[in-house]
């Protein structure tokens, strides 16, 4: 099994963690360009993360609890111009925080001192009715996504947070919670060519179901509602564990599946039920299950119902999906996991600190799932791609174990991945790109699934690189014809934040737009590029 790089132990520079609302940019500020942006690349990079993390006398523990703080990288004049803005998004739970000078709602990690005014009983019975959004954080620090005319924040919550483009400020709020059962859904919705949005969600309420939803793009003219408007319920699945429910940070979708990993990391009903006693944040309510196998759930997208074949896997963990889709009656499912399960447990801030460590190493995975396994002989390989070393075997008790193609011997490793997503998601592919945020040599990674080959960009001594972002260029008719954009951090004083540009071909910086001296940025997860013209711009 692939070990990956072997950490000393990464850290994070801790001014990231002293961000305040005085440190948003809120004006647009010019950048200094050094080399030459392509002409063609016109349009704003969006970017979303956890920037605040203290309200009051709160200091909130995890890496994921940090008050939403949205970034805009506006390229124009053809190249010759880019602006930098931030904001922190004004989001209900963080005005209310602020007015109260205390945390109201918990975050990931983190527990709120709940209302005193409100029972124990009342407190208890308000989470299990998601309909009260005033015990739901719409802090929505993870994505933001562009969705027919509107730009969205998005994190692991049911609601979506419509996000003016130049202002960077809440233009309405919209929930799922309405319309459909859910308490969680990923960050990382799946769109098709008509535009419809497909997500996750999960219901804590027994059965305690896997949702996939459905949701149109809203009409130019419709206003802002509770409710997201047409969002539909397409499948239902129920978790494999009598009183707990698998965590899941993203979910795959190939042309004819949907993919849900049911991951040994479940959130537990029964610590749920005494969470008002226990002054737990949802993660302490996190369970895991170290010893039991990694279980793929496939749904048919023909009529949204389960595959009967049962696949399994050694344990392992992931936040993000890469890519899935069919090919010569194989379902591939490419995402970036973990071999153990304390990802979660290093991105505590006290793990990031000088004396804490992130030795988790994160690997690109690729697993085949054959479709058809009813009269297949027991104890072969049934994956006959070639492509591919990833094997598939029908066990004794009716179960295909499966074990993954690292590509490159070692492993590699990168998170945050990303594809040219508008034209290979679920289809057949050959790029991704990546960042190595948790190792002690920060880098962005092109991999080569063809060519079993990676190329990587290492920026100088001192930086962080982020999430690549991959934007096709005009007319291109290669699916590496564009350019790869990323935020840059410098993770010691003197040193300025900076956008990369790099051609993604050849994978050489092309140019760079660098923030003034003392333009704070703090850390990012994930973002989108919007072209002119569209209508969020």
């Amino acid at each position: 099994m692939a070990e990956g790089v072997k950490n000393e132990g990464f850290k994070f520079n801790q001014d990231f963690f002293n961000f305040s609302a005085e440190n948003a940019t809120n004006t647009p500020v010019d950048t200094d360009i050094v080399g030459e942006i392509p002409p063609w690349l016109e349009g704003s990079l969006y970017r979303n993360g956890s920037g605040i993390f203290k309200v009051g006398d709160k200091v909130m523990k995890h890496l994921f609890d940090g008050f939403c703080v949205l970034h805009r990288f506006h390229v124009t004049r053809g190249g010759k111009k880019v602006t930098y803005t931030s904001r922190v998004l004004d989001t209900d739970t963080y005005v209310r925080s602020v007015k109260a000078n205390r945390l109201v709602s918990s975050q990931f990690g983190t527990y709120h001192t709940p209302d005193p005014c409100k029972g124990i009983l009342g407190r208890l019975m308000t989470f299990f009715k998601p309909k009260d959004p005033a015990e739901w954080t719409d802090n929505v620090l993870v994505n933001i996504v562009p969705h027919g005319d509107r730009l969205y924040a998005m994190t692991e919550t049911p609601w979506l947070v419509h996000v003016h483009p130049e202002t960077l400020l809440t233009e309405g709020r919209e929930t799922l919670t309405d319309r459909i059962a859910v308490h969680m859904s990923t960050a990382h919705p799946h769109f098709d060519r008509e535009g419809n949005m497909y997500n996750l969600g999960t219901a804590f309420n027994p059965p305690r179901n896997y949702n996939i939803v459905k949701i149109p793009p809203p009409l130019a003219d419709s206003p802002d509602a509770k409710a997201v408007p047409g969002a539909e319920l397409l499948a239902s699945l129920m978790s494999r564990w009598k009183f707990s429910i698998g965590y899941n940070h993203s979910f795959g979708m190939s042309r004819d599946h949907f993919v849900i990993l049911e991951q040994p990391i479940a959130m537990s009903s029964i610590k749920f039920l005494t969470n008002n006693w226990r002054q737990a944040s949802p993660h302490d309510n996190f369970s895991k299950y170290p010893e039991e196998e990694l279980v793929f759930r496939v749904i048919r997208r023909s009529d949204n119902r389960e595959v009967s074949a049962k696949y399994r896997a050694e344990t392992a963990f992931t936040f993000h999906f890469v890519n899935c889709f069919e090919d010569q009656g194989q379902l591939v499912v490419d995402f970036v996991g973990y071999r153990d399960l304390d990802i979660i447990d290093d991105l505590y801030l006290h793990k990031l600190d000088p004396e804490g460590k992130v030795t988790s190493t994160p690997n690109f995975r690729r697993y085949v799932l054959p479709l058809s396994v009813d009269q297949v002989e027991k104890g072969v390989n049934l994956v006959t791609l070639t492509y591919t070393k990833a094997t598939a075997v029908k066990r004794s008790d009716g179960t295909i174990f499966l074990t993954p193609d690292y590509i490159i011997e070692g492993g590699v490793v990168m998170e945050l991945p990303r594809i040219n997503y508008d034209e290979v998601n679920a289809q057949k592919y050959r790029y991704v790109y990546g960042t190595r945020i948790f190792t002690d040599n920060p880098q962005l990674v092109k991999l080569d699934l063809e060519e079993r080959k990676q190329t990587s960009w290492e920026p100088e001594e001192g930086y962080l690189t982020g999430e690549p972002v991959f934007v096709a260029s005009p007319g291109a008719t290669q699916e590496d014809q564009g350019v790869v954009l990323s935020p840059v951090l410098p993770t010691r004083e003197g040193l300025r934040s900076f956008l990369v540009i790099l051609d993604a071909a050849s994978f050489q910086e092309l140019a760079r737009a660098v923030a003034p001296q003392g333009v704070r940025m703090p850390v990012t997860f994930h973002g989108s590029y919007v072209p002119p013209g569209d209508s969020h711009e």
